[in-house]
């Protein structure tokens, strides 16, 4: 069963935010893993934003970013590192509930 099934068909997006690195692997990785998992999670919409950039210094800043990636779901600081595609899943579908209500 697909994510939206589980949950409905829903019209809300589920907004994602990267905050990455230069030569950051795990941050490949995550973005790698957040790509399949569109095909499960159609109103998923994600960016990036540099760690380097006045805008990733405040996100680490306000989050105490202690890794990389930090990646924020619906503006809300949701896992740090690289994470499995399991619990990016896992985290996404709780997302689009919490949309749903």
């Amino acid at each position: 069963m697909k994510a939206n099934e589980e949950v409905g068909e829903l019209s809300q997006e589920v907004d994602v935010t990267i905050v990455s690195g230069p030569d950051c692997s795990a941050c490949e990785h995550v973005k790698e893993r957040l790509e399949r998992l569109r095909s499960e999670f159609p109103p998923l919409r994600v960016s990036e934003v540099d760690i380097g950039s006045s805008e990733g210094t405040a996100l680490a800043v306000r989050y105490r970013l202690g890794g990389l990636p930090g990646i924020l779901i619906n503006g809300r600081m949701a896992l740090v590192g690289d994470v499995p595609e399991s619990l990016l899943r896992e985290r996404l579908a709780l997302a689009l509930r919490a949309a749903a209500v």
